[in-house]
């Protein structure tokens, strides 16, 4: 007698994991890295090590330095040493800049690319 067993462990549909990933502003006039690839649901912590510096989206979706406006912080470029986090909960690429240093196009200026989650493959097991 043979028996098949199937076995998927995980949800398609959400992410598996909500990892952290740090971006650093500053110090000087550069985001690094400046283009990061995440998955879904992952949070990007944007760190300054010195100066005048925020982390604007282009879209509007975020705008972080002591916090982020849409969390209750302010986004306003700042000298502080300020740690500001944002999770990613659509998929695409935001293009992201200094309010102080750059433009959408041109400066101090990063990317963030948001993946799906890698689904999980269903294992098939026979058992004699």
């Amino acid at each position: 007698m043979r028996l098949r067993l199937i076995l998927a462990c995980c949800s398609l549909s959400a992410p598996v994991s909500g990892a952290t990933h740090i971006v650093d502003v500053g110090p000087g006039m550069s985001f690094s890295p400046a283009t990061i690839t995440i998955a879904l649901g992952d949070t990007v912590k944007f760190i300054n090590h010195g100066g005048l510096h925020n982390a604007k989206a282009n879209d509007n979706s975020f705008r972080c330095a002591n916090g982020c406006d849409s969390t209750g912080g302010n986004g306003a470029a700042s000298y502080n040493l300020w740690v500001a986090t944002h999770t990613f909960t659509t998929l695409g690429t935001t293009g992201y800049y200094c309010e102080t240093h750059g433009t959408p196009t041109t400066g101090m200026l990063g990317t963030i690319i948001v993946q799906p989650t890698t689904p999980v493959e269903l294992q098939s097991f026979v058992i004699d």
